[in-house]
């Protein structure tokens, strides 16, 4: 089989008999190869990537779009291709807005198309990538373009001197200068910046550089050994310090400048930081155990700001034994802090987390889940009694009294919020439970402006009911349709209107319930579901929405490219053209 027709028809007249090959799964491996092979002409295979990058869905480009990345992927195998440096370009456009020289020729790129364009770049002619970076790098007159082709031209061809260069230079050169490419003084340019930039919170960047481009490099460590000497104390020391480290595993001077931190800095958040940095890296390290013990017992102390204490207990917890679980006696310190915060403290938010953590890392606690129960029955705040019996029912899994409580609030409050929340609390804790899911359906019925959040609250539960198999089809069937009537406005205009502008909480966005509505379909859309789904949507790629709505633009887009990477192409054109 010589003939690259073979695997596509150019007919549409037969889709009905024949689906594309190149849109087929199983066929890629083969395509890929049959570009490997010797005994197929030059021409034939120049053909056939000029077929793949020409081709015309008549269906806003989707199947274009995995065509041409068939045609991308193909250089990997046929390299000499006269078409190679077209596509590479192409696919920088895409995965790189920013890259376009024109700005007259700038267009929004959907986010889809940008993931899928920026990974068959990874996957395309290795060579030709980084030729195109390397011109990018030398031609661009944008410092931005500059950085970020150096960033990535680093990534594709570790040790490029093009690439090493022009990050280094970036520090020093104004903004109007042109920049001149040498590698040889990349190094030691960026040290000069690191010495000499008066203020050290400035200099950050040189640091970072400097892990980039200096691994081994025996005068980058000496002068960043120096640096934590001058420096030591500052909050540039612990960027410093992990940058050292990057070069020079185990160098002394980084442990010195972390413990120097933690015993005299005046900043919690920068002594946490520090101990947890340091016992990712010299786990055993009892100065930054004792660091984090310390945070948490001294949390009273910031009870009048409740959040920056519920932070720093939970966090440091957390933090402490995500790298010192193998340590028995450094959980146990910890659970002693924990208990003496929960005897000192009188913050009821505060409290429960403390105790929440408590009963994660020390299951059976007998002090844990009592101080839960305790303000479970003694709170008047129905918010809070929600959270709580939540917790309640994570420590300890189908318990009754979480259950009970929760089915009480469900019934008994006057607020929806609150009635949303505890269903919500309820399913996670029991699944199944009759009174949660007999309340999802009745605020499915709620008016759809008033309730948009709370709908979309519980559309999550239900998709947390269909993907363990706890949901009826006809259910799931309820729910896609009300994701679809949230993704669809009346008018272009309505973007403008929408009821979420007049609100005034500090509710999610409008375009952010766009994009997950949008993550929510495609997780929970049954193969059945995408031409329907196809029909509903098209439309909200037209320019009058794309122009008033890119949110919206992006939402669609998102969803209708998952469609077309899960529907055979008849299937899509027909949905498509229906």
């Amino acid at each position: 089989m010589h003939d690259w027709q073979y695997f596509f028809n150019c007919e549409r007249t037969f889709l009905n008999q024949d689906n594309y090959r190149i849109f087929e799964p199983s066929w890629k491996t083969k395509i890929l190869q049959w570009f490997r092979r010797e005994d197929v002409a030059k021409a034939q295979k120049e053909a056939f990537i000029q077929a793949l990058i020409d081709f015309d869905d008549n269906c806003s480009d989707f199947y274009r779009y995995r065509a041409y990345f068939i045609a991308a992927e193909a250089l990997a195998y046929f390299p000499e291709c006269s078409l190679g440096d077209v596509i590479v370009a192409q696919l920088l456009k895409w995965s790189y807005g920013y890259f376009r020289q024109d700005k007259r020729d700038w267009q929004i790129v959907p986010k889809p198309l940008v993931k899928a364009a920026r990974t068959t770049l990874e996957l395309t002619g290795r060579k030709r990538v980084i030729a195109a970076f390397v011109d990018l790098v030398h031609t661009t007159e944008s410092r931005t373009i500059l950085r970020r082709a150096a960033e990535k031209l680093a990534q594709f061809d570790p040790g490029n001197k093009s690439a090493l260069a022009a990050l280094a230079l970036l520090h020093s050169l104004p903004n109007q200068e042109k920049i001149a490419v040498s590698g040889e003084s990349a190094i030691a340019a960026v040290i000069q910046i690191m010495e000499t930039t008066p203020n050290k919170y400035n200099c950050w960047e040189a640091i970072a550089t400097l892990g980039k481009i200096a691994v081994g490099n025996q005068t980058a460590i000496a002068s960043l050994v120096k640096f934590l000497q001058i420096n030591q104390g500052d909050r540039i020391c612990l960027d410093a310090a992990k940058v050292l480290w990057q070069l020079d595993p185990g160098n002394a001077a980084v442990i010195q400048a972390l413990i120097y931190l933690l015993e005299n800095s005046a900043s919690a958040f920068l002594r946490e930081c520090a101990a947890v940095y340091l016992l990712e890296i010299e786990p055993a390290n009892q100065v930054g155990i004792d660091a984090l013990c310390d945070s948490i017992k001294n949390i009273a102390k910031f009870s009048e700001h409740v959040d920056y204490a519920r932070y720093i207990a939970c966090v440091s917890t957390e933090r402490l034994l995500e790298v010192h679980t193998s340590l028995h006696e450094g959980n146990q310190a910890v659970i002693a802090a924990l208990i003496e915060l929960i005897y000192t403290t009188k913050n009821d938010y505060l409290l429960c987390d403390v105790a929440r953590t408590l009963g994660k890392i020390n299951p059976g606690n007998e002090i844990a889940i009592p101080t839960l129960l305790q303000i479970i029955e003694t709170t008047e705040d129905e918010s809070i009694c929600c959270q709580y019996a939540a917790y309640l029912g994570e420590l300890i899994p189908g318990n009754i009294f979480a259950i009970n409580k929760l089915s009480q609030l469900i019934s008994s409050t006057q607020s929806e919020w609150v009635r949303i929340s505890a269903n919500q609390n309820l399913l996670k804790i029991d699944l199944t439970n009759p009174t949660a899911i007999a309340t999802l359906s009745q605020i499915r019925k709620s008016n759809l402006c008033q309730y948009e959040s709370i709908l979309f609250a519980t559309v999550l539960n239900l998709e947390q009911l269909h993907l363990a198999n706890q949901i009826l089809p006809e259910k799931l069937n309820e729910v896609i349709s009300t994701l679809i009537q949230f993704i669809q406005p009346l008018t272009p205009d309505d973007d403008n209107q929408n009821c979420f502008n007049s609100q005034t909480t500090n509710q999610q966005s409008y375009e952010d319930y766009l994009m997950d509505i949008a993550d929510v379909l495609t997780k929970i859309l049954r193969t059945e579901d995408l031409p329907q789904v196809i029909t509903a949507l098209k439309g909200y790629l037209s320019q009058p929405f794309a122009k008033n709505s890119s949110y919206r633009y992006d939402a669609v887009f998102h969803i209708i490219w998952h469609c077309a990477n899960n529907l055979n192409y008849p299937d899509f054109y027909t949905a498509w053209h229906n």
